[in-house]
């Protein structure tokens, strides 16, 4: 995680991601730092566009960063590079070019279940935003204290297992956090679990070195499953492959009503799957 990204709208919530990535900084070796902010000054209503951000307001946006960018960069170690920016963009658009130009490693962003970014993430733009960002996304959760992750949790539909771990190296979390690892299978029906678990044996091979800790469970509900299971085994991370359309689609859509992201259980790393 060389090069990072980081989404602000100014509010506690980006803070809390700010803390957790510096925290996490260190041992990544982050070289570089950017802080970043869209805004939309058009809108369409009735299909006429709507002048929503003037100067003035564009003016008193880029006094909050400027304030905002030096109150979080005493929490970053001297080494790192900070830099911030602001567009008027759409917020995909805007990432998905940064991340090219800069050869970002990691997207990060804070999320709550009322206020500030889930303005951006509930909803289609959230699912647009993974969708179409190629490149991991670290959504910090507002129940979570920001700290270098101890237990991570890996879940999986153990389908395409040789190729997700093709995706991301795990050693970015495990070895250089020395972080215990989860792996966890959860069914809707009972019984369906225990008819994985022969397939969970195509993990073993490329998981052993880190000593994981295999579970699986039935449960009516994948989003509780997993939310009851990341506060039993005290969960710092939750590590999620997104395919377009797919499991974390649904499940996104699912926890709007169960107040965002698994009820905030942990913080979560979302690994895509599909290039735009």
């Amino acid at each position: 995680m060389k090069r990072i990204l980081l989404l602000t709208d100014f509010s506690e919530n980006a803070l809390l991601a700010a803390k957790q990535v510096a925290l996490c900084s260190e041992a990544w070796k982050t070289e570089k730092v950017i802080v970043y902010h869209t805004y939309n000054s058009v809108t369409m209503v009735n299909n006429e566009p709507i002048v929503v951000v003037n100067d003035e307001v564009k003016d008193v946006k880029e006094k909050e960063l400027t304030a905002w960018f030096d109150q979080i960069r005493l929490l970053f170690p001297p080494q790192v590079e900070l830099s911030h920016r602001m567009e008027d963009v759409d917020l995909s658009i805007g990432v998905n070019a940064i991340c090219q130009s800069e050869e970002i490693d990691l997207v990060a962003l804070g999320i709550t279940g009322q206020t500030g970014f889930a303005k951006i993430l509930v909803g289609s733009n959230a699912i647009t935003l993974m969708d179409l960002c190629n490149k991991p996304m670290l959504i910090v959760s507002h129940k979570v204290v920001p700290a270098v992750p101890k237990n991570v949790l890996a879940t999986t539909d153990l389908k395409e297992v040789d190729r997700k771990l093709e995706l991301f190296n795990l050693d970015q979390v495990l070895e250089t956090f020395h972080a215990q690892l989860y792996v966890l299978n959860v069914a809707k029906k009972e019984g369906s679990a225990a008819d994985l678990a022969e397939e969970l044996k195509n993990l073993h091979e490329r998981l052993d070195k880190y000593h994981p800790t295999y579970d699986y469970i039935s449960h009516d509900d994948i989003v509780t499953g997993i939310t009851e299971y990341a506060k039993e085994k005290h969960i710092d991370l939750i590590l999620s492959f997104h395919k377009k359309q797919g499991l974390l689609a649904s499940l996104f859509k699912t926890s709007i009503s169960k107040k965002i992201a698994w009820n905030g259980a942990a913080n979560l790393l979302v690994i895509p799957m599909d290039k735009s």
